[in-house]
């Protein structure tokens, strides 16, 4: 959230204006994030499926592998993310000239 907050201060500092100029777009939907103003548009993850799945995986590496040296791979695993739209964010236009 900071850094959402961060670019909408500096984009205000320059005077310019969210949404009629650009948008910001936060990722973590972190607490505070609805309540500034501008409510900021975040992507939220699932943070607590997501440090499920790691300890799990943990668990699951440390029962496997008692006195075998790790291999340093990467494990990689989907969760459903989702947009909390709310005052920061509008669909991009077309700023392409047109045609005469």
């Amino acid at each position: 959230m900071r850094a959402g907050r961060g670019a909408i201060y500096a984009t205000f500092q320059r005077g310019l204006r969210v949404l009629e100029d650009l948008s910001v777009l936060g990722i973590g939907d972190f607490k505070g994030s609805k309540e500034m103003e501008p409510a900021l548009t975040t992507i939220h993850f699932p943070a607590e499926e997501i440090g499920s799945l790691a300890g799990r995986e943990m668990c699951g590496l440390i029962a496997q592998s008692e006195g075998v040296k790790a291999t340093g791979q990467l494990v990689r695993r989907k969760c459903q993310i989702s947009l909390a739209e709310r005052a920061t964010c509008l669909p991009a236009r077309d700023l392409r000239p047109s045609d005469p």
